[in-house]
Order: structure tokens, then sequence, then C-alpha cells
């Protein structure tokens, strides 16, 4: 029997929510929770709250937690394509107008208030708005046997979009809890969620997530 069989017969194609939250086969993304980031967005306070119930749920249950950190190289080896998207935040006609950010050491690297690694999470450090691009990414959810990643954060139209399609790309699956996500405005947030309830990835509440593992920890206690 071939390998790609075996692994469809291990981990099937999950066809119900349920099946996408099995704490089996996933892993929580906590999306560039940084002060330079998630610090920015309008509804950073609710994105935290919703975040940290998030934690506390897949911790109950030994679920692995990623964080991502967003490091830019120094502006000399930063690539053409990002140069520009930084010119259209910094809002300046040249390269050489850029005011470097993101870079190691600052404070807009640092992991905004009231969130942080707990020491067994993994932290993954990136200068790219996917996961997957130049980082173990990969490499450490076939180690850990898994194949859906539950992603909260900021920005929904970037960085959570971004691996959201990188992963379907790689074989993966997605799961965006919409209110522990967020981007620079509204619009944007809504925008990306529109598009991502269209592609192959579930947008739920984190209410309906937590529910899900916390009926999942409910039922491994009977069994024990």
């Amino acid at each position: 029997m071939s390998s790609t069989r075996t692994r469809r017969e291990r981990l099937p194609i999950p066809l119900r929510l349920e099946d996408f939250l099995n704490p089996e086969r996933v892993a929580l993304v906590m999306w560039d929770m940084q002060n330079g980031l998630a610090g920015r967005a309008p509804e950073v306070d609710t994105i935290r709250k919703n975040a940290l119930r998030l934690i506390d749920s897949a911790e109950r249950l030994a679920i692995p937690v990623i964080w991502s950190r967003h490091i830019l190289p120094p502006l000399e080896l930063t690539t053409g394509p990002f140069l520009l998207f930084l010119m259209k935040k910094q809002k300046v006609d040249h390269p050489s107008k850029l005011t470097p950010q993101l870079q190691r050491g600052m404070d807009d690297t640092n992991f905004i208030d009231g969130m942080a690694p707990l020491p067994h999470h993994i932290v993954l450090e990136k200068s790219q708005p996917s996961l997957f691009v130049d980082t173990p990414l990969d490499l450490r959810l076939k180690t850990m046997g898994i194949d859906t990643l539950v992603i909260a954060g900021v920005a929904t139209d970037i960085g959570v979009e971004f691996t959201c399609r990188h992963a379907a790309a790689l074989g993966y699956y997605t799961v965006v809890a919409e209110d522990a996500t967020g981007a620079y405005t509204r619009e944007a947030h809504e925008r990306s969620l529109a598009y991502l309830r269209g592609w192959t990835t579930p947008v739920v509440s984190t209410d309906t997530i937590c529910k899900a593992w916390d009926a999942q920890q409910s039922w491994d206690a009977q069994k024990a």
C-alpha cells in the first residue's frame, strides 16, 4: 500500500468542522502578535482577549502553539516586492526614503502586552507574509504529524490569508478564528474573511473553536 494511501486513512479529509478541529491533527498559530503589527490593529484588545482564550483551550489538550515573529532584514537585503510594499505603508516614493522598521531589537518586534510564548511553545522568525517561507514550519508540522492550522492574529488580509493560501498549496488545512484576527481596517478584514470562506478555510468564532476543544477534553476525561 502506498504511503499516500496510508496517510489518507490515518488523516481523512475533514468534511465537518469538528474534523478540522480534531486536536490530534491541529496546531494553533499566533500570527504576528507584536507591537508594530497586531499592536496597531484598531481591535487589538478584542483580538488579544480571544487569542488568550484559544491558547488556554489549546493548552488543556496539549495542542501545539506556534508563534510567528516578523523580523525584517536590513533594507539593503530586502527583496524588491517587499520594498514596494514598505513604500506604500510608509507613503514614500523611493526606497531611499524608507525608515527601517521591525528590525531585531526594536520595540515593534516585541510581543504585545499580555501575550508571550510559553517555554514549550514554538517561535518561528520570518520576514515574509507566509509562515512557510524560509522557516522550518513544514518540517515541524510533518514531525508532529499535524496537517491543520488554526490561525489567530494580525493582519487578516496579509499574513493570515497568505499563509492559508500557501498552506493549501502544500497540502495543509486551515481554520481562521474570525474574532481573534484583525486587519488595519474593518473593510480589509471582512474582504479577506469573505475570500477565505469561499476557499477551503472554515472561518468561525473563538467560542466555536473553544467549545469544540473543550468538548473533546470532556470526552477524553470520560474515557480515562
